[in-house]
């Protein structure tokens, strides 16, 4: 996981309880992470300028380096060393309104727009607030900020303009692939007692450019019980190479030559279930895809015992009366594998 989802993730997880300890701790500002205190806390109709500006240069400068995250709702100084330290809360007047100005404004502050820029409202007592916003690192990174034109990159715990010369070094190479895992997701089926899921891993290029040395991996870790197997079905071995471990983990590579262009999907692996009680344990399957040129992603999906026999006498019952609703198998599927954002498929 990127550094500065894994700090947004644990913030919104946790909410009031890490806010609080930052100014308790005098958390200081850095790479990855910046206080920002509203210019009117949050109290007007309209984002105001300096506001803007602030969101405006953290977009370019977070956006053009590695990411980050901005906690509006506290106020930061120096202390003895020098470094910008959470000295106190000032939380936001309307947090709600005050995320939906930052939202509209978003599309504004930079050319290219960032279109990965999330804000996430954490709520306390009297209506007042923080707002929390995820600037990861762009794939249409330069951006360049709104009005005054300059570049932005983050070093330290400041954002700072980039020289030329600096710039043409991060941004004058080949475009880059993105590359992470999509899941495509089967129906569930019985066939006597045994219910089967399936589930595709595919891989997707999200990026600017060509990827090669695309890479697949995936570890079964738990099944719920003995009863209960788990089969991979690599889709192309044509294009695709590698090898099995103990029946239990795969790991998988492009041939030499395969390419994903931007945009593209391929589909190297399929994972197939087949789940009898009893269930005794969670069922456990981690694994992660990414290619020669990007960043490495890693999953995790699975669900716990107790809700796969849940399913499972479900799905039994619904199969006896004949009475599933539209879409019901596709979600069953989807709950025993904890994969809520799979697409539809084979």
């Amino acid at each position: 996981m990127e550094r500065c989802r894994d700090i947004y993730t644990r913030i919104i997880t946790q909410g009031r309880e890490t806010i609080e300890s930052f100014v308790a701790d005098r958390r200081a500002e850095e790479l990855f992470l910046d206080f920002k205190r509203s210019s009117n806390n949050g109290s007007d109709p309209r984002l105001s300028d300096n506001d803007r500006k602030n969101l405006a240069k953290a977009i370019s400068g977070f956006g053009n380096s590695e990411g980050g995250v901005i906690v509006w709702g506290i106020d930061c100084s120096l202390d003895k060393d020098r470094a910008d330290v959470a000295k106190a809360i000032i939380a936001l007047e309307n947090p709600k309104r005050f995320a939906s100005l930052l939202q509209g404004a978003i599309s504004g502050c930079t050319v290219p727009p960032h279109a990965g820029v999330e804000n996430h409202i954490i709520e306390i007592e009297g209506g007042k607030g923080f707002v929390v916003t995820l600037i990861p690192k762009s794939n249409s990174a330069p951006h360049q900020m709104l009005p005054n034109k300059q570049y932005y990159i983050r070093a330290g715990s400041d954002f700072v303009p980039t020289p030329h010369d600096v710039l043409a070094g991060m941004f004058g190479r080949r475009p880059q692939p993105h590359v992470y895992h999509h899941f495509l997701l089967s129906e569930a089926e019985l066939k006597r007692d045994t219910l089967n899921v399936s589930l595709g891993i595919a891989v997707h290029n999200e990026g600017p450019g060509i990827a090669s040395d695309i890479f697949v991996i995936c570890l079964l870790r738990e099944l719920p019980g003995p009863n209960c197997t788990m089969r991979f079905a690599p889709h192309d071995k044509t294009n695709w190479t590698g090898g099995m471990e103990l029946g239990r983990q795969i790991n998988l590579i492009s041939a030499p030559g395969y390419r994903l262009p931007p945009g593209a999907m391929a589909q190297p692996l399929a994972v197939h279930l087949s789940l009898a009680p009893p269930f005794e344990h969670d069922l456990k399957i981690s694994g992660s895809a990414g290619s020669g040129q990007s960043q490495k992603y890693e999953f995790s999906i699975g669900s716990t015992a107790s809700n796969i026999e849940q399913e499972y006498n479900d799905f039994i019952g619904f199969s006896r009366k004949n009475s599933f609703k539209e879409n019901q198998k596709h979600e069953i599927a989807s709950s025993i594998l904890g994969v809520s954002n799979a697409s539809t498929g084979t």
